[in-house]
């Protein structure tokens, strides 16, 4: 063996966005100069930095070269231990490569974020909302949930109240919020509430919302009601004062006519009276042959209902699924990314809700379309979180795209958190999915 190659410090320990370094020192034992290649190999190498990446040295010299570990705080890097090894290759003689181990041990760090999609709902008897609970951490976390609002005016229901988020997912929980008292007549009162969101050791993130109740007897029903009974008394004013003796008028002259057409028709009956007495003879010699048509008739018609019975009418059955999708894009800075949605197979798509998050406050654009069709464009840096409500819902077809397309300008820095790598933008759309599905009787 013509080289030695030794780690100073072999098993390290760092926090996620922090950085390392260690000298590897390589002696050159052989005969002959020889050039050295230093690589670093496992799952550390990803975010390894060796420094320099070759070297030369003459027989019996020794050199030190750096390795520098700093891996990204983010999700995509777990928490726990990662065997490494610096691979020192030879280049005269590349069979004799050494290969000195080492561990690094990534510290775990908590960042749970959470998001009331919508803000404000609307209602006579329940407005509905959802918590997105996003673990940009390295490790699981438990979050609980709690509603509570001043006065408690408000009921709620939260399913489930509590839910566990692995690194790098998000989470929903239903939100349902119900007013104690019925509000039958009068204007809308808005209750305002707040949901808090405790993640497991980790910092509560309260979430203001609000819900709209509204009268259980609208305010133009009375005007309407009234409205109908004034039609009501004018058609029938105008029934007794004009209709309805132009109607008796009308029906004693057609009944005066009728009964002089009736006077002659029966002159014209009595005449008519002899010849059918002759004719009758003849019609029962005919009666015998009617009867044999009247069975062929039967049978054909039999034949008939055969037939028709025996046609399927094809039926189709419609089913609608409440639809709530969640689209997430994370690019780096002066890169693009883009996350899509596809309508499934025979199924159209009705979008009443979009929400748009940009919790970092990064800088940059967002473009949200189908298929070609954009439907909004905007600047990251003019909003943190917004939403939409859609009184006629977009709709999509099975097979459309929905298309939400990120370009990072710059990666924005949270409140009281280091700078994160990539940008970080999501989208919530919600409303319905409906299936048409024939079948057979």
């Amino acid at each position: 063996m013509s080289t030695t190659a030794t780690l100073d410090t072999p098993n390290l320990r760092l926090d996620p966005g922090g950085e390392v370094t260690i000298p590897v020192t390589i002696r050159n034992t052989g005969d002959v100069v020889e050039g050295y290649e230093i690589v670093v190999v496992g799952p550390p190498a990803a975010w390894a930095t060796v420094q320099p990446p070759t070297v030369s040295l003459y027989p019996g010299a020794s050199t030190t070269a750096t390795i520098s570990f700093h891996p990204p705080r983010a999700a995509a890097v777990p928490a726990g231990e990662m065997r490494y090894g610096v691979v020192v290759t030879p280049t005269e003689h590349p069979d004799e490569a050494v290969v000195p181990e080492g561990v690094v041990e990534v510290l775990p760090f908590l960042d749970t974020t959470a998001e009331l999609i919508p803000h404000t709902s609307q209602s006579s008897r329940q407005g509905r909302h959802k918590i997105a609970v996003d673990n940009r951490g390295n490790v699981p976390v438990t979050v609980v949930l709690m509603a509570v609002d001043d006065g408690n005016r408000l009921k709620f229901q939260l399913n489930p109240p509590s839910t566990t988020t692995n690194p790098g997912e998000a989470v929903f929980s239903d939100v349902r919020v119900s007013p104690v008292k019925r509000l039958w007549r009068g204007s809308p009162i808005t209750h305002p509430f707040m949901v808090v969101v405790t993640p497991q050791d980790s910092t509560a993130v309260e979430l203001q919302g609000s819900y709209v109740q509204t009268a259980v007897i609208p305010k133009w029903l009375p005007k309407l009601l009234l409205a109908l009974l004034a039609l009501l008394l004018l058609l029938a004013v105008l029934w007794f004062l004009v209709l309805k003796p132009t109607v008796t008028s009308a029906a004693e002259e057609a009944v005066a006519e009728d009964v002089e057409q009736a006077e002659e028709q029966a002159a014209a009956a009595e005449e008519q009276a002899a010849a059918a007495e002759e004719q009758a003879a003849a019609a029962n010699e005919s009666a015998g042959s009617a009867q044999q048509a009247a069975g062929q008739v039967d049978k054909a018609a039999g034949k008939i209902d055969d037939v028709v019975g025996g046609i399927i009418n094809p039926e189709v059955t419609t089913t609608v699924t409440p639809l709530a999708e969640r689209l997430t894009a994370d690019p780096g800075q002066a890169n693009d990314e883009t996350a899509t949605f596809t309508v499934p197979e025979r199924q159209t798509m009705e979008i009443t809700d979009i929400v748009l998050n940009n919790p970092q406050g990064d800088f940059g654009t967002v473009e949200v379309a189908i298929d070609d069709e954009t439907l909004f464009e905007m600047g990251l840096e003019n909003f943190r979180d917004i939403d939409y409500h859609f009184v006629t819902p977009l709709r999509a077809n099975a097979g459309d795209v929905l298309r939400m397309t990120v370009e990072c300008n710059e990666v924005g820095r949270p409140p009281r958190q280091p700078k994160p790598g990539t940008c970080n933008v999501a989208m919530f759309f919600g409303g319905e999915l409906t299936k048409r599905i024939p079948q057979e009787e």
